[in-house]
């Protein structure tokens, strides 16, 4: 096997394919990056098993080929190509030798037959949808995921697959509901609960038109993968039945404040400077003013802003899960829907998220 290639083209391959290998891999086997060379295109492609990445390049083929090398010996090599002129990659035997003028690599390589065959499933194309929807899907509800040591399915985002792409998330405190369209190539429901983090990382990848897969087991869909442009990349889906959230939004308030997004969050992060650690921000609403406020005693803070409600509620929040929510929107405007002692609903000024979240009791409540 012998190529030639551009050394950006090589980095980013290398990289792409290391986004699905696991720090602590299960075996040495999986520790790799496998390099599949054909007419005009190298594929790079790496997994942990749940997860499986894969992207094509141009390159200038000499031999065709394939050969498995440690990803991370291979990463931190590549990475050291500074300059723009081609580098040489050629396999003989048991060793693959990298070139770039009189920089060097020389590294052994893995018996490529004994790499897992069938990493990313046997993935069905189910429809396509613009990515950068698919992406702002994804960043409206990524807040709302668990962070913490939660059980996995609340580190996720939960897809319902039909007529258009419903999805929500929630880590007990907030909840995140949305949706987006697209074009299913047929009649379907299909729901999967999937890893925020993969849903994050393939987000800052997809543009244009992207497509959807789905690999099925037993009649059950087992993964879900995307295709865009030179990037694919799949997962193993989530088990369990996912948190009967959806059914919470019937209990918003009808009593809305139409608030600017920008002034609330420059409010919230000014008087939290005061809030130590667990303690909430109140918000005061009296005579189209909502006063922020946290801290007491010798250290305090407060600050007023305008709401078009004359409508009165005192709530108290976490400054950051509040933070979290109204950093997932991005409209000028958000409505505010207190409901007492239930989650308070926020929504953009016109858009298609809703969110829910848990005021904090406070003691005179």
């Amino acid at each position: 096997m012998k190529f030639s290639i551009d050394p950006a083209d090589l980095k980013e391959a290398v990289r792409f394919a290391q986004t699905a290998i696991a720090g602590r891999p299960t075996s040495p086997i999986m520790s790799a990056v496998l390099l599949e060379v054909q007419p005009h295109e190298l594929r790079a492609s790496g997994s942990d098993y749940l997860r499986y990445s894969r992207v094509a390049v141009p390159v200038d083929v000499e031999q065709s080929g394939q050969a498995l090398l440690y990803g991370q010996m291979l990463g931190l090599a590549v990475n050291k190509f500074k300059s723009k002129k081609p580098v040489t990659v050629r396999v003989e035997s048991d060793r693959a030798y990298l070139s770039q003028g009189s920089m060097k690599f020389e590294m052994p390589i893995m018996p490529a037959n004994e790499y897992p065959k069938n990493l990313n499933g046997n993935p069905e194309d189910i429809g396509t949808i613009n990515g950068n929807d698919f992406s702002t899907l994804i960043h409206a509800l990524e807040g709302c995921a668990s962070t913490d040591e939660a059980p996995p399915v609340l580190k996720s985002i939960h897809l319902e697959l039909g007529e258009r792409i419903d999805a929500m998330a929630t880590d007990r405190y907030k909840i995140g509901t949305d949706y987006t369209n697209w074009e299913p190539n047929a009649e379907m429901k299909i729901s999967a609960t999937v890893s925020t983090d993969w849903l994050k990382n393939i987000s800052k990848t997809i543009a244009g038109e992207t497509t959807l897969h789905i690999s099925m087991d037993g009649g059950e869909p087992s993964r879900i993968g995307v295709t865009s442009g030179p990037y694919t990349s799949s997962i193993s889906l989530l088990s369990g039945d996912y948190p009967k959230v959806r059914a919470l939004f019937t209990n918003a308030s009808t009593d809305t404040h139409t608030i600017d997004r920008k002034e609330l969050i420059d409010a919230v992060d000014a008087v939290s400077v005061m809030a130590e650690r667990n303690t909430p921000v109140r918000l005061t609403a009296k005579d189209s003013m909502i006063v922020l406020d946290a801290g007491g005693g010798d250290n305090a803070a407060s600050v007023a802003i305008e709401t078009d409600s004359y409508e009165e509620f005192i709530l108290a929040f976490n400054p950051s899960f509040l933070l979290t929510v109204l950093r997932s929107i991005d409209t000028d405007q958000v409505k505010l829907s207190p409901a007492g002692a239930k989650p308070a609903t926020i929504e953009p000024g016109d858009g298609s998220s809703r969110y829910l979240l848990m005021p904090i009791r406070l003691p005179n409540q």
